[in-house]
């Protein structure tokens, strides 16, 4: 969801500052509406489209069978009080449950805001009375300035307008602004913490003004005219982001925009840059990934012919930085029931309890083959060590060490986490012969 959301923003930014630099030049105020309209919806779906591209393939197809853990053990009394007693990483363990506070707060107070304007609507509307009804409404309202909204006209008590303001404000009416204006409010509540976003809103707002200026003039009303009608309310009362307005603060826009000479029609090719844009951020967020095969089933625990030899077997130091076989929680080659299935498992690895961020270290020289998020196992790395030996490393927080790299005897790979199927911060560490498992605890020295 992170990554999602910073891709919808990356996106969202990008269209948008192609708009100011580009688009907001020219007077093709239709299309300059629809394209700023757009820009939300593509933002929302275009990272979406990006997960279903095909991957680049990065190494070849690793097949990865599927974990098989007794997470009960993970999540005893007694290690629930030995990790709140140890050195817990509390900057590691809180800062994604910070952000994600920060970010529903921001949310709760951007519905309030939205939702309270709508209650005063509502409330303006109780104490109006109308005093036209047509294809649009007009209220006498108690409001300090004209404003519209869906198909509805305030105007204050009391005071009488110009028909051109009323025309001005019908035109929003008939070009449904305002449905413009509650999507932007929704999409604002959501990503309040994009500045781009209020400046989108602000330039959305103008091309309206835009627009219903142009509908009044195509009524041969002198520009002139019009123009001194809006000289005469210079004055700028306090605005809400949902209705329209005609008098508001982009005034000297909007006289330059009247007085502006129409783009050539030709510029309008110039609009087709959006699909090469778009093009553009799908490949830009789209990272080599590897194809893996999940097989489910157990994988064979070696206690035949192809176990190396006392006289060959390799030692490897213990898997987390300053812990001890004292920490394992989860013994290799225990048989436990699927909790989903109910069939029998086999236990293909240990389990050693340790606080989040804690450094994990290569048990061996080696050369990194996998470094990926994979299903149950969470962030998972796998190290291939001389004369056909493996080790895995699953439910990491985050990599050291990736893909291709070599990596020497006590290096830093990795951190503990609590990725994929586990409710508790561990390592689940795995050591292998020719594709088989075997007994960790055979061949590591503390």
């Amino acid at each position: 969801m992170v990554v999602y959301l910073f891709q919808t923003t990356v996106v969202f930014s990008i269209l948008y500052l192609v708009y100011k630099m580009i688009f907001s030049r020219l007077t093709f105020h239709f299309l300059n509406r629809w394209f700023l309209v757009l820009i939300i919806p593509i933002s929302l779906i275009l990272p979406l489209l990006i997960q279903i591209l095909p991957p680049i393939e990065q190494h070849p197809i690793e097949e990865i069978p599927q974990l098989f853990e007794h997470i009960a053990i993970v999540t005893t009394p007694d290690l629930v009080t030995d990790s709140v007693s140890s050195n817990v990483d509390y900057s590691s363990l809180d800062y994604m449950t910070i952000i994600t506070i920060i970010y529903l707060i921001g949310i709760g107070i951007g519905l309030f805001r939205f939702c309270l304007s709508l209650y005063r609507l509502y409330a303006i509307k109780k104490q109006s009375s109308i005093i036209q009804k047509d294809t649009y409404s007009v209220y006498e309202a108690p409001v300090a300035d004209v404003f519209s909204y869906l198909h509805w006209i305030f105007i204050p008590k009391g005071k009488v307008y110009d028909p051109l303001v009323i025309t001005h404000e019908k035109a929003h009416i008939q070009l449904r602004h305002t449905l413009d204006i509650l999507l932007v409010e929704v999409y604002i509540v959501f990503f309040w913490w994009n500045p781009f976003v209020y400046l989108y809103r602000k330039s959305l707002k103008s091309i309206h003004e835009y627009q219903a200026d142009h509908y009044v003039l195509s009524k041969n009303v002198k520009t002139s005219d019009y123009l001194q009608l809006i000289a005469h309310h210079l004055t700028i009362p306090k605005r809400n982001h949902l209705y329209s307005y005609f008098h508001t603060p982009i005034l000297k826009k909007r006289i330059q925009m009247m007085t502006k000479k129409t783009s050539h029609y030709r510029l309008k090719i110039v609009y087709v840059l959006l699909i090469p844009i778009c093009v553009l951020c799908m490949v830009a967020f789209t990272k080599p990934t590897t194809k893996t095969t999940i097989l489910n089933d157990v994988l064979m625990v070696n206690t035949f012919s192809e176990t190396p030899t006392a006289s060959v077997n390799p030692t490897f130091v213990f898997p987390i930085e300053g812990s001890s076989k004292e920490q394992i929680t989860a013994l290799f080659d225990v048989t436990i029931k699927d909790p989903k299935t109910r069939k029998t498992k086999v236990h293909t690895g240990i389990d050693i309890r340790a606080s989040i961020g804690t450094p994990i270290i290569a048990t061996a020289d080696g050369t990194v083959l996998l470094s990926k998020k994979v299903g149950a196992w969470g962030n998972l790395l796998k190290l291939k060590h001389e004369n056909g030996y493996e080790t895995w490393y699953a439910h990491l927080k985050d990599f050291e060490a990736h893909y291709g790299q070599s990596v020497k005897k006590g290096t830093i790979i990795g951190y503990v986490g609590m990725t994929g199927n586990t409710t508790g911060p561990h390592l689940h560490y795995e050591l292998r012969y020719n594709k088989k498992s075997l007994n960790p605890l055979d061949y590591l020295k503390e």
